[in-house]
Formats: structure tokens, C-alpha cells, sequence
């Protein structure tokens, strides 16, 4: 590509999106830039502020439980303790270990320009960068997503935390209310909850976690409850206010009205595209009437050399699908507009404990559409490896349609449900009916065999009468 600009190709945000993206261009020898305006968000929200910090104090609560439990496997543990400060210095370990120097030195190995600003389209074409202008063929606005923080009375004035200051905490506080039930929220509630903190979820709709099946998310609600979490579900949050040295919820359900308190508020509400600070009028970018960027299927904006990647675009905010829309954009960058985006087969899993993950359609998706669908599903309490591990929750639930064995869906509850999932998701892509897993063999004894145990209740019954 002659070099007309400055760059074929500038990405907005070093986050997953765009820099999927820039090092696609790259390898197709493309002159690219990444742009990044705060020195600790290099490699984007993920790694700095969300998945990996929050993963890793799971962890920290798993080995304490764990502990905790050691005596059931006949080891014995005096003074058991945790050390909070020690677990925010292994936190921080792991986020080091996955940003900063090292995105930087990758981007420099390969080739990829690092420009540190504050990013403004200026023109089709232009971008101002910490005021100095960079020209471009195409941008791929890479931007991520800022957290959506509803507008409840007395909030600001009692103050609240946000997911990105409790990833930074040094000490957690002794009861906490989630504002919030969905993957955030809940991630939260394991891991205040098991540091041994009081926990209240307070959820507007009628379930937790609903985007998943209803199944789910009642197990996972009955699970936490067991280990003290209260939940309130269908609540309309009234306002926030202090009492004492407590931070207070007036609420009302059913009617009713009610008030939880807590030392701290976190605010779980989700999270919203970040493309206001972009100055997209200058470009002459088009929003939809909700604010969002105006794509079509091959994730371009309204400018066609102008495209958008991971939380930015407003399809999925998964890193998952951050780094998969960022690689479809480098290719049709390069290639031309071959390939439009494509989220039939999305992997979902929220890392609580039982962890769950999900691909497809739940039940009440499957009812909406009137798909036709048949459910094959297994307890693991039974399998010799949940014996082992002395943990009998979960299951796996299989919805496929009866006239071709394609499954239409999967919910996981269990020990590695994120990684089991990765069978069936594999076998709704390329289109392997439900009949050839429950054939595979399954290694014994793993967490596995209840995928292919779900699967078997799909294979045809023998003929018993023909062997007599």
C-alpha cells in the first residue's frame, strides 16, 4: 500500500481489539500504530483492571478454601490466616507479568509505533494525538468499554466502589452490597464471601447472572446462599444513604420496602461503549439512536475505512470476542471486506465457585423462537473425579434438536465448566452431531466424562428384543 498517510493503519486502544488488529496489519507489512492514553491501561481494561486481577483473587480464595477443607484429605493445618496484602502483592504479580514492558516490548519487536495520548479524530483521515497530528488510510477504534454507574439517589454523596478500585484494594471491608447480579457482581460475591466478608446482592431482575439459563443461575443463587450470601432479587433501589458508619440501600421488592446496609457500596451495573471522548463528528462517524457506533456485519462505521473492535463496538464484552472481532477487522483490512463477524458459537463462563459456563441458546431463548429441542442432562456428583476432588455440585445440560442431533445449546455448573465447555462449543461450529461425543471416549477419571454422560442420553435405545 503506497504510503499516502502517515499510517495504513492507527489503532485506538492497546487493549485486545486493537491489538489483535495491529499486529494482523503488521504481518501483512502495513505501516500501523497503536494509540494508548494512560501508561497503566497498556494492553487495555482486561489484564489492568478486570479479568486477570479478578481471577487471580479468585484463586487466592480457592487455595484459602481449599485449606480451609484440608482436613478432609487428612492434612492438617493449625493458624490458618490469610494475609490480605500478600494477596493484592500476588495480584499485582500477575498483572505485571501480563502488561506494561512486555506489551511494549512486543509492540516495539514488531514493528508497531506506540504513540501516548489522548486520541481525536480531526478529519476523516487525521487523528490528533497529544496534540500532534497522525494521518491514516484506515482506524480501527479499539476504545473499550467505561463502567455504567445508574443514576441512584445519594450515591455520589455516600460514595461507592467500582469494580476497577476493588481490584486495587488493599484490605477488603468487613460486609460489602453488590449493586449488581450479573458475571461482575457475582465474581465479587465469591471472593468477598470467601475471605469470610457479609455479602448482599441486590439484582433488578427476577435471577442472578441473566443472560444464563434460569437453571443456572438458580443453582448458583441456591450455592451462594448456603455460604451466606444474601440475594434480593426483582428490587428497585429507592436511594443510598449513610447511617453511622454504614453505607445504607433503601429498596423495595414486592411491594415492600426494605434496607440493607454494609461498609461499602460496589457498583456492578455493567459496563458501556467508550467512544464520546473520540470526537466522532469530526470524522462524520454515525451513532445509533441508543449512542452506539453504527456498524455493519464486517464491523465497519459509517466512514467505511473507519472500523470498530471488542467492547467499543457493542456486540460482546468478552476479551474473547475483543481479540476475535480485532483479528476479523486486521484481515478485512488487508484483504478487502471478506469476512463478515459472526457470534453463533460465543463461550461464556463466570469464573464463581461452582464456576459455569454457557454457549448458545438457553431454555427461555429456545422457547421465544419456538425452537424445537430436547435436553439431555447429567449430575457430576457421581463421577469418580468429583469423588476425588469431594465435591458433588453441578451438572452439565445438553438442548439439541431432535431431528438432527445439532446442540442448540450447553450449560455447564461444576469444577472446570470453562474449560469442558470448549467440547460442545467446538462440536456446534463445525456442526458435529450430539450422537459423535457421546461415541468419543473420555478419559477417566476427569471432569469430562459428564459432558459425554449428557451426550448419551441422545443415542438411540437397542433393540433389546432382537438378541432374544
Amino acid at each position: 500500500m503506497p504510503h499516502k498517510y502517515d499510517y495504513d493503519l492507527i489503532c485506538i486502544g492497546s487493549g485486545s481489539a486493537g491489538g489483535s488488529a495491529a499486529f494482523v496489519a503488521k504481518r501483512a507489512n502495513m505501516k500501523v500504530a497503536v494509540v494508548e492514553e494512560f501508561k497503566d491501561r497498556l494492553g487495555g481494561h482486561c489484564p489492568n483492571y478486570a479479568c486477570v486481577p479478578t481471577k487471580a483473587m479468585l484463586k487466592a480464595a480457592s487455595v484459602y478454601k481449599t485449606a480451609k477443607s484440608a482436613q478432609e484429605f487428612g492434612i492438617e493445618l493449625d493458624n490458618l490466616r490469610y494475609d490480605f496484602k500478600k494477596i493484592a502483592a500476588y495480584r499485582q504479580s500477575v498483572i505485571d507479568k501480563l502488561t506494561g514492558p512486555r506489551i511494549e516490548r512486543n509492540l516495539h519487536n514488531a514493528g508497531i509505533d506506540l504513540l501516548w495520548g489522548h486520541a481525536e479524530f480531526v478529519s476523516e483521515h487525521e487523528l490528533s494525538v497529544a496534540d500532534k497530528k497522525y494521518s491514516f488510510a484506515h482506524a480501527v477504534i479499539g476504545t473499550g468499554s467505561k463502567e455504567f454507574i445508574p443514576p441512584i439517589e445519594g450515591l455520589a454523596d455516600t460514595g461507592y466502589w467500582t469494580s476497577d478500585i476493588a481490584v486495587q484494594a488493599m484490605e477488603l471491608p468487613d460486609s460489602v452490597v453488590i449493586i449488581g447480579g450479573g458475571p461482575i457482581g457475582v465474581e465479587f460475591a465469591e471472593i468477598f464471601s470467601s475471605f469470610e466478608k457479609r455479602v448482599t446482592i441486590i439484582q433488578r431482575e427476577a435471577q442472578i447472572l441473566p443472560r444464563e439459563d434460569r437453571e443456572t443461575a438458580d443453582y448458583v443463587a441456591a450455592d451462594l446462599a448456603k455460604r451466606g450470601v444474601e440475594i434480593i432479587t426483582g428490587a428497585e433501589i429507592l436511594f443510598v444513604h449513610k447511617i453511622g458508619g454504614s453505607k445504607s440501600v433503601r429498596l423495595k421488592t414486592a411491594g415492600q420496602e426494605t434496607e440493607v446496609a454494609g461498609d461499602e457500596i460496589l457498583v456492578a451495573t455493567g459496563r458501556r461503549a467508550n467512544v464520546e471522548p473520540l470526537n466522532l463528528p469530526a470524522a462524520g462517524i454515525q451513532l445509533t439512536v441508543q449512542g452506539k457506533l453504527e456498524l455493519n456485519e464486517y464491523l465497519q462505521t459509517s466512514q467505511a475505512h473507519i472500523w470498530a473492535a471488542g467492547d467499543a463496538a457493542g456486540n460482546w464484552q468478552f476479551t474473547h470476542t475483543a481479540a476475535y472481532e480485532g483479528d476479523l477487522v486486521g484481515r478485512n483490512i488487508c484483504l478487502g471486506h471478506e469476512e463478515k463477524a459472526n457470534y453463533d458459537v460465543v463461550p461464556r463462563v463466570t469464573f464463581c465457585e461452582p464456576e459455569i459456563a454457557s454457549v448458545g441458546f438457553t431454555e427461555e431463548q429456545a422457547k421465544l423462537k419456538n425452537l424445537k429441542y430436547r435436553i439431555g442432562r447429567f449430575k457430576s456428583g457421581g463421577l469418580g473425579r468429583m469423588l476425588i476432588e469431594k465435591d458433588s455440585r453441578g451438572f452439565v445440560k445438553l438442548m439439541v434438536n431432535g431431528s438432527n442431533q445439532q446442540i442448540l445449546g450447553a450449560h455447564i455448573v461444576g469444577e472446570s465448566a470453562g474449560q469442558l465447555i470448549h467440547e460442545v462449543a467446538l462440536a456446534m461450529k463445525t456442526g458435529i452431531p450430539v450422537t459423535e461425543i457421546a461415541r468419543m471416549i473420555h478419559a477417566y477419571p476427569t471432569f469430562s466424562e459428564a459432558v459425554a454422560a449428557a451426550a448419551e442420553q441422545f443415542l438411540p435405545s437397542p433393540d433389546v428384543q432382537k438378541f432374544f
